[in-house]
């Protein structure tokens, strides 16, 4: 039977089970950010405020041409220099080129192979699913390419959106009109619906393309089509994993600072630098464990989702809600 408590537990109970996920969930955060674009919008906006965190993105972008030209003045400066001097610079740009490659493809493969790994632990009907690390990244590299372009997708049409949201502030920054403040709320409240739907559609279409083999052509059509028929639901899973997310992030915090900041105040108060650093290590690992795991969770739960929903299983809330008054 179809319901959230059913496909949130089943998610659960994958990840925890097969602890093996989490070394995915781990790279895949990286590619996520996981948790996805849109929770990171709404979460830096409860953080800094609504205008605050606007400005603050839009900065960054406007930013992006005067970061281009630095580096274009860099690399025309570096040419001007001694052979030796050419040299050392290229192999330090080429192992730091080649260092994050490595990591994009282990972000993208790790992704795929979540997706892929949470059906095929969905799908058996053994107790114990024997399945590797290995195996996983191997068959997630066999979809980098589709997913990878996806995740750019994403990036850029959410960041547009966001651009285009936030221009009345530079307008209102510009010429002092009152009148922009009203036309940012009305653009910022159409954004926020938008960049859900955008990215519960790429969410489905990573799965279209892991797990029916499509091109990403053809998943961005398919994803269109299943988001469409089931819009309400997905927007319901978003909401409910965007608490969960904000909850459980909320409660690890106040843990480590129940059990560690004595601790670190301690190490600070009597100058122990080796206490310091591992109270330090310690707050930094069970941070990385914990987003691996709830990358990992996300990510399971959205598969199941979207198994059900392929099969036509499912109802949101608010319909069986008014469907029984």
């Amino acid at each position: 039977m179809f319901s959230y408590r059913s496909i949130l537990k089943q998610a659960w109970a994958i990840v925890w089970n097969h602890k093996y996920l989490w070394f995915f969930g781990l790279f895949a955060s990286l590619a996520i950010a996981g948790g996805s674009m849109e929770y990171q919008f709404l979460t830096q906006a409860m953080d800094q405020g609504l205008i605050n965190s606007s400005y603050q993105n839009l900065t960054s972008i406007l930013t992006m041409g005067d970061f281009c030209q630095q580096m274009w003045l860099g690399v025309t400066n570096l040419f001007g220099q001694n052979i030796i001097v050419i040299l050392n610079a290229l192999t330090v740009i080429l192992l730091f080129l080649l260092l994050v490659s490595v990591f994009i493809w282990l972000a993208i493969s790790c992704q795929a192979a979540l997706v892929d790994n949470v059906k095929k632990i969905l799908n058996t009907k053994k107790k114990v699913t024997v399945l590797s690390v290995r195996e996983g990244l191997t068959h997630g590299a066999h979809h980098f390419w589709s997913v990878l372009g996806l995740n750019i997708l994403i990036k850029v049409l959410v960041s547009f959106a966001y651009f285009l949201a936030s221009l009345p502030l530079l307008f209102l920054a510009l010429s002092d009109n009152s009148s922009f403040i009203i036309i940012y709320t009305i653009l910022f409240t159409i954004f926020v619906p938008v960049a859900v739907s955008l990215s519960l559609i790429i969410k489905y279409a990573i799965s279209y393309c892991v797990l029916e083999d499509y091109s990403a052509t053809k998943s961005l059509k398919e994803s269109w089509k299943l988001f469409k028929k089931n819009w309400l639901i997905s927007l319901e899973v978003a909401l409910l994993l965007f608490f969960i997310s904000f909850l459980s992030g909320f409660i690890i915090l106040l843990v480590i600072f129940i059990l560690l900041f004595p601790l670190f105040w301690l190490s600070v108060s009597f100058s122990i630098t080796w206490l310091t650093i591992i109270i330090l290590l310690l707050a930094l690992i069970i941070i990385v464990l914990f987003g691996s795991i709830l990358t990992s969770f996300q990510v399971a739960t959205w598969t199941n989702l979207y198994l059900h929903l392929k099969e036509n299983k499912g109802k949101a809330k608010l319909e069986r809600l008014f469907q029984k008054k």
